[in-house]
């Protein structure tokens, strides 16, 4: 029985596998290493894009806690109610929150279920989305109260008028009859107050078309402020920078101006230390520069309840007001294209935010 001969490997077919096999795996460690850079320079991108949005993210585990988030500082302020979005009982949906600088600010907050377990928690601000809707609102109805307003109006000027008429010639007849002469005086004034408020309820009610103009924020104000007889009555704080400006109609935006400096001057009527305080910053609104002015006293706030009736024609928080300033106020702003929105807090003071288109630098 012959024995089988065991044949062995040539050495250059080892020498040559091997060399090809660390090729090989030369070549693999250089495309991972590639990849490994690229990833690391992806995860850069995206964790700068996850930064710069306009949104804030928590991711959080199945415990509740924290995994990740684009705002590792924190928010600067505080949730008006309930829990904040990463703690346990955040009930989503819109949320109010006041900043640090006591500015009130509104969130949506969205929950959804994170691929690998936990909470993916979003939060955006829609503050001017949410005051806009207000404004659109708002401007519907007034325009509805507007259009019955002068209808009542016009049905009353005439017989108004008639009044006025006779009640003039009542206080001339009774010239020598002292007692008389007063209650017909006092009658003579009431009509007249009368007639005021309709002349006020059929200005607010017309169409207005803004006039293209450039209004000076810092000396427009500063005007206006003197013009009120503030000078002696209220130090004032005119922080508006000097290249601010508008684009709109002066006369009617001396309306809005003379119509808040009206209600600032009566709500710091009893207040110790009356301050006053005007300042301004330039925005960007949809692609369009715009100037936010703030109009801030220390007097005696609005409560809560009316703060959402403030613009409402004949709704006044001042005994003996006609309620129609803000209402023109409101009409105003809305003509020009602006946003006009108030803070108040009851016992603390109110502030009252204008934004209008800036006028573009030359």
């Amino acid at each position: 029985m012959t024995e089988g001969v065991q044949s062995h490997p040539d050495p250059r077919q080892l020498l040559e596998a091997f060399e090809a096999f660390t090729a090989a795996s030369e070549h693999l460690q250089t495309r991972y290493e590639a990849l490994q850079a690229q990833l690391g320079q992806l995860q850069g991108e995206l964790q700068t894009v996850i930064e710069a949005v306009p949104f804030a993210i928590w991711v959080l585990a199945e415990d509740g806690s924290l995994r990740f988030t684009n705002r590792p500082q924190g928010l600067e302020g505080r949730f008006l109610q309930d829990a904040a979005p990463w703690e346990a009982g955040s009930p989503g949906g819109q949320r109010r929150f006041q900043t640090a600088g006591g500015r009130e600010v509104i969130f949506e907050e969205e929950r959804r279920s994170a691929p690998h377990g936990g909470t993916i928690v979003t939060l955006r601000d829609v503050t001017e989305a949410v005051l806009k809707a207000q404004q659109a609102t708002r401007e519907d109805r007034l325009a509805a109260m507007g259009r019955m307003a002068a209808e009542l109006a016009h049905e009353i000027r005439n017989p108004l008028g008639s009044l006025a008429l006779f009640s003039g010639m009542l206080v001339e007849d009774l010239a020598e009859q002292a007692g008389p002469l007063e209650l017909a005086r006092k009658m003579q004034e009431g009509v007249g107050r009368l007639n005021r408020l309709v002349g006020n309820t059929l200005s607010f009610s017309r169409d207005l078309q803004p006039k293209d103009g450039v209004v000076a924020l810092r000396s427009f104000w500063e005007d206006a402020l003197r013009s009120a007889t503030l000078a002696e009555a209220v130090p004032w704080d005119n922080q508006i920078p000097s290249q601010a400006s508008w684009r709109g109609d002066p006369e009617l935006l001396r309306q809005v101006a003379q119509n808040l400096l009206q209600n600032a001057t009566r709500a710091l009527e009893d207040v110790e230390s009356p301050r006053l305080v005007l300042a301004a910053m330039e925005e960007e609104l949809e692609g369009r520069p715009c100037w936010h002015l703030t109009l801030s006293d220390n007097g005696c706030g609005i409560p809560q309840e009316a703060l959402a009736k403030v613009f409402d024609p004949f709704f006044s928080t001042f005994g003996g007001g006609t309620g129609l300033g803000l209402a023109v106020c409101h009409r105003i702003i809305v003509a020009h294209g602006g946003l006009l929105f108030i803070e108040s807090q009851l016992g603390r003071g109110t502030t009252v935010h204008l934004r209008l288109a800036a006028v573009p630098s030359a």
